[in-house]
């Protein structure tokens, strides 16, 4: 073989080495990546409670009539709803903390007969809303709404100006019950407690049963308020709070 022949068959065996070495240190198709290892994890439920005083109630109330005339039913549930509002404001309500917006009129028929419906009247309601905030008063509003013809009447709902605070300090119970059950866990099974994975959590106020007899002493005494002529107790509202959370386990 010839001088150039030899180098050409030299230059060949060098480029196939280089491609070999080449597809050895690169190898086709995607890099594998180790598998993490596996998680360690426990659940665990908290709960938390805290409980206030209300101070402030929220009443609701209708006025409602049924008349012939569509006029002199709105008429009658207007006068009602007047003399209320005039006796409530000399209650102390103020007129930020009244709302008279809700209305509502239906015509009303009676098909029981065999002729077909019969034309009863007009049925008017008027709807009331007040903010109590002397809550010394809740029974003396109640009573004026009978006594000025008032005829619809709801429990009253007892609230408190702080609620958004108690829901968070009852949250935060149940986060510490959640952390305390998890960590007893993992001491008891000889593992450190890891940082918090997941976490639901749940918050509602219970407000009291409703308003509660008390026993009056008789005794010769100033005309009895409101509230005591009705047993009224305004009680304590409870917020609770539950949740679920996932921590990590790590190995010591």
């Amino acid at each position: 073989m010839n001088a150039p022949l030899r180098s050409a068959a030299a230059l060949f065996l060098l480029c196939a080495a280089s491609a070999q070495a080449r597809e050895t240190a690169v190898p086709p198709g995607p890099m594998p990546f180790p598998h993490p290892p596996e998680r360690r994890t426990v659940t665990v439920g908290g709960q938390g409670e805290v409980s206030a005083a209300p101070d402030r109630a929220r009443l609701s109330m209708a006025v409602e009539e049924t008349r012939p005339e569509l006029k002199t039913a709105q008429a009658d549930v207007n006068r009602v709803v007047r003399e209320y509002l005039a006796q409530a404001r000399a209650l102390g309500a103020k007129d930020e903390d009244i709302s008279t917006a809700g209305l509502n009129i239906r015509a009303e028929y009676d098909y029981s007969g065999k002729e077909g419906r019969k034309f009863l009247g007009y049925h008017v309601t008027r709807s009331i809303e007040i903010v109590v905030r002397d809550l010394d008063r809740i029974g003396d509003f109640l009573q004026r709404a009978t006594g000025a013809g008032i005829n619809n009447v709801s429990d009253p709902q007892l609230e408190s100006s702080k609620a958004d605070e108690l829901r968070r300090q009852a949250l935060a119970k149940a986060a510490q019950d959640a952390q305390a059950k998890a960590r007893i866990l993992a001491e008891t099974l000889d593992v450190k407690l890891g940082a918090v994975h997941t976490i639901n959590a749940n918050a509602e106020a219970l407000p009291p049963p409703g308003p509660r007899p008390r026993v009056l002493m008789a005794a010769a005494a100033p005309e009895p308020s409101g509230n005591e002529e009705m047993g009224f107790s305004a009680g304590q509202i409870r917020y609770t709070a539950t949740l679920t959370a996932e921590f990590d386990l790590v190995p010591p």
